[in-house]
């Protein structure tokens, strides 16, 4: 039977090709040149690995001629930070250091006339002063404040302590005057 198709062109259905399948001929050169390019691949991979090879060997000679000088500035890196070390507890013992110098000056400072030291002692961070005074208008214990207080609040000189306190008072006659014995306690921080 024999179909007429009077639809005009444009309203017509279009009926798409499909791809023809490939050639058998077109196959037989799409092989050749897939094993080339596989060949020169293999042949750059292979030029470029014996390169890396090359500068591989020639970085492992410096590396072994500087492996000396490797162990040497290892060596002065360890002795370095041993001289670091030593260097910050000293700077730390310099901190924490007490001036005597100083404090023996502020105690001689705030010294008011009738006191007069007897014996000063330092031992293990523990610090006494024994001292002695008298005054011909029985003002001992003004006098002991006031060196006391003198003492306490000069921030240079109590910095150091933890604890700065008056100990024992000992009252005597001595030829006709009266005199106080005191000591002076204090713990270093």
């Amino acid at each position: 039977m024999i179909e007429i198709n009077l639809i005009p062109e444009e309203l017509k259905v279009k009926v798409k090709k499909s791809a023809a399948p490939l050639d058998s001929k077109k196959l037989l050169y799409l092989i050749p040149l897939g094993g080339s390019i596989l060949i020169l691949a293999h042949i750059y991979l292979g030029v470029v690995n014996i390169s890396l090879n090359y500068k591989y060997k020639a970085l492992n000679a410096q590396w072994k001629v500087l492996e000396p000088q490797m162990n040497v500035l290892a060596e002065n890196n360890k002795e370095n930070n041993l001289l670091r070390d030593d260097d910050s507890v000293l700077q730390k013992m310099v901190r924490e250091r007490v001036n005597w110098a100083d404090k023996l000056n502020k105690l001689s400072q705030y010294l008011p006339s009738g006191i007069w030291f007897d014996e000063i002692v330092l031992l293990n961070k523990e610090f006494t002063l024994k001292a002695t005074v008298i005054s011909m208008e029985k003002e001992e214990m003004s006098l002991i404040n006031k060196f006391l207080l003198g003492l306490k609040n000069d921030k240079g000189f109590s910095r150091d302590f933890k604890i700065l306190e008056l100990g024992t008072i000992k009252r005597e006659k001595l030829g006709g005057y009266d005199i106080s014995s005191f000591s002076l306690a204090g713990s270093l921080k």
